[in-house]
């Protein structure tokens, strides 16, 4: 426990430590002006609404930013859902997230989501629902939800829910100089107990809701401590529940206790004082100190515990510094930022947050440090917390922090100020204690303070040293063996302090023997690593050394050499805690591998901000930082995370120089470059950590058939319904957190048409082309500039509506279409089956009754047959038989074939008295007639023969009477077509036939 209240106990100081060192530097304040979108220069007011935009009432209308651009709305003559008038004076947001805005023609209510507005003027007609006068000078929402509005004499209370107002008038002087003008500031605030207080032209009033009366407070010359002028224009109640008073003529602060005023008034011979006495506005920041705008002095931090006041003001000459003296609003957003508008002016932002990294610089104001020059060559930080600064061209500046004392060093000077030359490129500590710095003209040596600089001639024979003046040193290095290496323009020197030994290298030291050169004699800098080797770095390469072998090893980039070294301009070296060697180039930063000799590079394609890489420094939570010309990076060796650092986190600007940097004692780092250095300590950098909220803003598309952009406001809205012929649109959104807008990034997922986060950078917005009708979701995430993130989405549903073709209806309609053809078909071809199977079943019905019919005259047949057959056999059996025949006639035989089964042929014998009689008859008919014929014959001629008749002619008459008598009986015809042909034998030696 005791552990924890430690911490939080160095936390808390070093939040005061770092609060106050931010108003000891000088103040960047950035100006966004009508160039960027504002819609006019002077600023009366500002508000950060529920969504977190940031809004501007100024005197061309209301301006609503969201980091990248400006929505306005403006006063359109004739256009009764505009502003009542472009002159805003103030606003105020209610629980529904309405804009109560107050104008020199009345008072506006505007809801964000639809763009509707409301407006309340002054009508003598309507007294109770409208205000006593046009000209609202502060408007606020109170805690139970009332409207309300300062006018000049009076507060105009709006009930929102009936739409009545109700006035009350407080206590004017008719005879004062002040009038109803637009350029007065009455503000209005409500305190804990819900009183309302009212700053006027003629005091200050505290209106009792519950008695409904004014308390007046006013200036009494004849006490001191009473308010200490009656015009009162700005009002603030701050965390500690303190009145501060903003009048005409100096700030207040009201003791509640004893009912008595304390004054700050402007003091010419202390700067420490109020800039000026007209205060226009008052703030309490997140350090629960005070902001105090002023009319005619600018702008001043009030430190409430220190009583003192740090005034900034416009300068001229300083673009930096604040755009003007007359300011007439102040805001603090929730990513605490200052913003200040200004009469005229335009609007500026001061980022209250401290900076991540240290400015140091000579400049125009009063926390500058008088450096000889700002472009930085090289820098050092002795034991003693005393900060050494080579620059370019002006020499050596020794900065104690403490003091701000700052002593200078030049070839101008004598004594022990002089140095070699002004261009101080390389400052060196060696192991007993002696300072060496390397110039464009030579090396001096700095024993103490006592002595001061003297030349590197007063330690080595002139003889042995080599020309070094008008030979710039680049870089010098301390070995092991306390050996100085000095690496120059042309070529390389160890010097040793102690023997007086110098030896020399130069890339043509020995002909036809590379191993005994340099790559180059232009030296950039020297290392030595943790087995003594000393590496060299030139424009032509990188060079390891042996001191044991006198032999360089060279490294250089080669086209056609895989994962050779990127670049032959080797600016820095540096091995890390695990002795990997890092080298910075002209094209990347370069790793070592020791196994294969090989490296391993890293460039802008990895996320660099630039390929030149001038200085390296590992810090202690292994970290890697370098300098570029666009900024400084750190590199994360446990992640592989590249972050980069440019002017807004407080650097002095993108360029960097080599040369400049240095790692002290106590873990700090310095990087310098053309606009001075900065210092920082890596572990105590704060990063941004306001969550910002993440809106979707316009919507923008493109009809196919009109080509025009039409806009939509997607505040409040869930779903968008675009047609088709929306063949391309864009969604803007915004992450509001306005530390560093540009640097705030992204990421988006469109549901139906990607199913992954796409990661956009630093867009903030996104544009589609051609997608097909249907449902989508676009979902998009935000991080502020320090790549914090919000992981609650912005969302929007978008249907996209098909062609009328291709619509649900259409589809309906096709399907019911489809489904009647199929109906109709079936319908059809059920009636044709119907049909075809009544046929069929007629058909079957007939096959049935013909079977049956078959059947029957089968049945029928097969009697006429069995009948036939039978009158065959009876036929057979009355004809006479062969083996008659044969008996009678040996040597004869039968030749009978009937067509039929039965027939009227046959043929007959017979024996009587010895004789025979033989006849072959043919019967009329065929068949069944024939044979009944046959038989008939047949028997007539046997009853014949039987009587005894012989003549065969009397055979022939009988028989045809016989036949004419059977078929004449019952027939009124008496003739008689049957009949039958007869050829009758008669024989009485058939012997001889």
């Amino acid at each position: 426990m005791k552990t924890l209240f430690y911490i939080i106990f160095l936390l808390l100081i070093a939040l005061y430590v770092n609060i106050n060192n931010l108003f000891s530097q000088s103040l960047k304040f950035e100006h966004i002006t009508v160039d960027d979108g504002l819609s006019q220069s002077t600023v009366f007011c500002i508000l950060q609404d529920s969504e977190g935009f940031i809004w501007f009432g100024t005197q061309g209308g209301v301006n609503k930013y969201d980091g990248y651009s400006f929505e306005g709305y403006k006063h359109i003559p004739g256009e009764t859902n505009s502003l009542s008038s472009n002159w805003v004076l103030c606003f105020d947001e209610d629980n529904s997230g309405n804009m109560w805005i107050g104008t020199t023609a009345g008072l506006n209510k505007l809801n964000k989501k639809t763009g509707n507005i409301t407006r309340y003027k002054n009508d003598p007609t309507k007294p109770e629902s409208s205000l006593n006068d046009d000209i609202v000078y502060a408007v606020l929402v109170d805690k139970k939800g009332f409207v309300w509005a300062k006018t000049y004499n009076a507060l105009n209370r709006l009930d929102t829910l009936s739409g009545k107002f109700s006035y009350y008038e407080h206590y004017i002087d008719l005879f004062s100089d002040y009038t109803n003008t637009t350029n007065n500031a009455y503000p209005i605030l409500e305190d804990e107990k819900g009183n309302i207080w009212v700053g006027s032209a003629y005091g200050l009033f505290m209106f009792d809701r519950k008695y409904e009366q004014f308390q007046k407070f006013r200036y009494n010359p004849n006490n001191p401590n009473s308010l200490s002028n009656n015009y009162v224009s700005a009002l603030i109640i701050d965390k500690s529940n303190r009145l501060w008073i903003g009048t005409k003529n100096g700030l207040n602060k009201y003791d509640t206790e004893n009912k008595t005023f304390i004054h700050y008034f402007h003091d010419s011979e202390d700067q420490n004082s109020l800039s000026d006495n007209d205060v226009s506005y008052i703030l309490e920041d997140f350090t629960e100190n005070l902001w105090i705008a002023t009319r005619n002095g600018g702008l001043n931090h009030f430190n409430i515990k220190e009583s003192k006041f740090t005034s900034y003001q416009q300068d001229e000459n300083n673009p930096e510094t604040i755009s003007g003296n007359e300011i007439l609003s102040l805001f603090e957003d929730k990513s605490k930022i200052l913003w200040i508008g200004t009469g005229a002016n335009a609007l500026n932002r001061l980022d209250m947050k401290k900076k991540k990294f240290e400015l140091y610089k000579k400049a125009s104001g009063e926390h500058s440090i008088n450096l000889t020059d700002n472009v930085i060559a090289s820098i050092f930080k002795n034991t003693d917390n005393l900060l050494w600064i080579g620059t370019w061209y002006g020499g050596l500046n020794i900065y104690n922090r403490e003091t701000g004392e700052v002593k200078h060093f030049s070839s101008g000077l004598s004594g022990k100020n002089h140095i070699m030359n002004n261009s101080v490129h390389a400052i060196l500590k060696d192991r007993k204690g002696r300072i060496i710095i390397g110039t464009k003209g030579g090396i001096s040596v700095y024993e103490n303070e006592a002595a001061g600089f003297v030349s590197i001639q007063e330690y080595f024979s002139p003889e042995k040293l080599p020309k070094l003046s008008d030979n710039r040193v680049y870089t010098m290095c301390n070995d092991r063996y306390n050996n100085i290496w000095v690496g120059t323009f042309s070529g390389l020197h160890k010097f040793n302090f102690e023997t007086g030994e110098i030896k020399s290298f130069y890339s043509n030291s020995k002909a036809g023997d590379p191993k005994a050169n340099l790559t180059s004699n232009q030296i950039q800098i020297i290392m030595e690593d943790h087995e003594g080797y000393i590496w060299i770095g030139t424009d032509k390469g990188l060079n390891r050394y042996n001191p044991l072998t006198g032999q360089f090893t060279h490294y250089q980039t080669g086209e056609n050499i895989a994962n050779s070294l990127s670049n032959n301009h080797v600016y820095s070296i540096v091995e890390s805690y695990d002795n990997i060697l890092w080298v910075g180039t002209g094209c990347g930063l370069n790793k070592f591998n020791w196994r294969d000799t090989s490296f391993t590079y890293y460039t802008k394609k990895d996320g660099l901000p630039d390929d030149k890489i001038y200085e390296i420094i590992e810090d202690g939570n292994r970290a890697i930082w370098f300098s570029t010309d666009r900024g400084i990076v750190r590199f994360d060796r446990k992640t592989n995370e590249i972050r980069a650092y440019d002017r807004d986190d407080g650097l002095q600007g993108l360029e960097f120089n080599k040369g400049a940097y240095y790692k002290s004692f106590d873990g700090e780092l310095f990087f310098g470059g053309i606009s001075g250095f900065n210092s920082f300590y890596p572990d105590s950098m704060m990063d941004n950590t306001n969550i910002p909220p993440v809106v979707l803003t316009i919507f923008e598309k493109v009809n196919i058939e009109t080509e025009g952009i039409n806009k939509i406001n997607l505040l409040g809205k869930e779903e968008l319904v675009i047609s088709y012929k929306d063949f391309m649109f864009t969604i803007n959104f915004a992450a509001l957190e306005f530390t560093n807008p540009k640097k705030n990034q992204y990421k988006y997922i469109m549901e139906g048409l990607n199913d992954d986060w796409i990661y956009i950078g630093t867009q903030h917005s996104r544009t589609f082309s051609n997608i097909p009708p249907g449902e989508y979701v676009f979902k998009v995430k935000g991080s502020n500039n320090d790549l914090k993130w919000n992981e609650k989405e912005a969302s929007l549903r978008i249907i996209i509506t098909p062609p009328w073709w291709k619509s649900r209806w259409a589809y309906l309609m096709y399907i019911i279409l489809i489904g009647g053809i199929i109906y109709y078909f079936i319908e059809i071809r059920t009636r044709k089956l119907k049909k075809s199977n009544q046929i069929l079943r007629e058909k079957q019905f007939a096959a049935l009754e013909i079977a049956k019919q078959k059947e029957e005259l089968s049945i029928k047949n097969k009697n006429i047959t069995d009948s036939i057959n039978y009158a065959k056999r009876i036929q057979e059996a009355m004809m006479p038989s062969v083996y008659m025949f044969k008996k009678l006639f040996p040597e004869s035989f039968i030749l009978y074939k009937p067509r039929d089964i039965v027939s009227g042929d046959f043929y007959w014998i017979s024996e009587k008295n010895n004789k025979f009689y033989i006849a072959a008859v043919d019967c009329t008919g065929h068949g069944v007639p024939g044979a009944f014929m046959s038989i008939i014959g047949y028997d007539l001629l046997r009853s014949i023969i039987e009587q005894g008749i012989e003549n065969t002619s009397e055979i022939l008459n009988r028989l045809n009477e016989g036949v004419s008598k059977i078929f004449s009986t019952n027939l009124e015809d008496k003739a008689v077509k049957d009949g039958m042909d007869i050829s009758p034998v008669r024989r009485s030696d058939w012997k001889k036939i």
